[in-house]
């Protein structure tokens, strides 16, 4: 991965990347660049609904996740000086695929464009072979 989390830990040093809560799912990131970030993570019984496929809440957690590193990608630019905080506005997501335990999951997140007090970002998880299983696009608030 590039200086880019060193630089945005520089950047905010009371800020933790990646989110603790995060954390628990073990995400790797493969790449974080400027409007743009990737993870992978394998699938775990543990984050499973009843019937052994991986939990919606659990899909929406990674995805808010890599649109939020996404987001906070693009937070050197002047236009964001003096930024307190950054959270999410609105996340949309559409299942389209189940994933299983030991699935391979890549997932994928882009900034799309962004004011002053916004970023608009859009995501996806794949399985390794590239079948889709989720979509979502957000908006994230920047606090001033």
């Amino acid at each position: 991965m590039n200086n880019l989390k060193i630089k945005l830990k520089q950047q905010y040093p009371n800020a933790t990347f990646p989110a603790p809560f995060a954390q628990i799912f073990n995400i790797h990131f493969a790449k974080l660049d400027e409007g743009s970030a990737q993870g992978e993570v394998i699938v775990d019984n543990a984050w499973t609904n009843p019937f052994g496929i991986a939990h919606g809440g659990f899909l929406f957690s990674i995805l808010d996740e890599m649109l939020g590193s996404a987001a906070c990608s693009i937070l050197n630019k002047p236009i964001y000086k003096n930024v307190k905080a950054l959270s999410t506005t609105n996340h949309d997501i559409f299942f389209h695929s189940p994933a299983k335990p030991n699935d391979k999951l890549i997932i994928k997140a882009h900034v799309v464009s962004y004011r002053k007090n916004m970023v608009f970002v859009e995501g996806s998880i794949n399985k390794e072979d590239g079948t889709l299983v989720a979509e979502s696009k957000g908006i994230w608030f920047i606090k001033r």
